[in-house]
């Protein structure tokens, strides 16, 4: 089965999902399926640092998670998030080289959508920040256990647990 990625990738990152047939045990599928190019990304991680677009440290009074999820049904690029703060933050992490082995590569997360509920206080600003800079994401680099996401209205920092 042909998965063709967005437009904005060049024609060298068209893959190819194997598609699972009456002769094709589980296990075989399941290591047909681990492409070197899809990036170990899923997971649950600690939200350690947030900066604002001038580079100021925004102080996080709580710990906050998000959790990617990549599922079979999605293209190798892409990935859904999910940001608890105060309120629940998701949408869909699609990255434009997921073959990259710079670490480093073009993002964007979008749609994104949010539960509505009012945060205590000392949460509504931190929150309030995250909304900004998690949709003017631009670009996500990973080192070890921790995530960055980079964006024109801050940074986010996050650490696998």
């Amino acid at each position: 089965e042909q998965i063709p990625l967005p437009s904005t990738m060049n024609h060298q990152h068209y893959h190819t999902r194997p598609t699972h047939n009456p002769t094709t045990s589980n296990q075989q599928l399941s290591t047909m399926e681990s492409k070197p190019n899809h990036l170990p990304l899923e997971g649950d991680y600690k939200l350690i640092k947030m900066e604002d677009k001038n580079g100021e440290q925004i102080p996080l009074p709580s710990d906050f998670s998000m959790h990617i999820l990549h599922d079979e049904k999605m293209a190798l690029n892409q990935y859904r998030i999910a940001l608890k703060i105060g309120n629940t933050l998701g949408g869909m992490l699609t990255l434009d080289a997921p073959d990259d082995t710079s670490k480093k590569m073009p993002a964007k997360i979008g749609p994104l959508m949010s539960t509505m509920m009012m945060p205590p206080p000392e949460i509504f600003h931190v929150e309030q920040c995250a909304s900004k800079i998690v949709p003017s994401m631009q670009e996500l680099s990973y080192s070890g256990s921790e995530l960055i996401f980079h964006g024109t209205e801050g940074t986010l920092r996050f650490e696998k647990r």
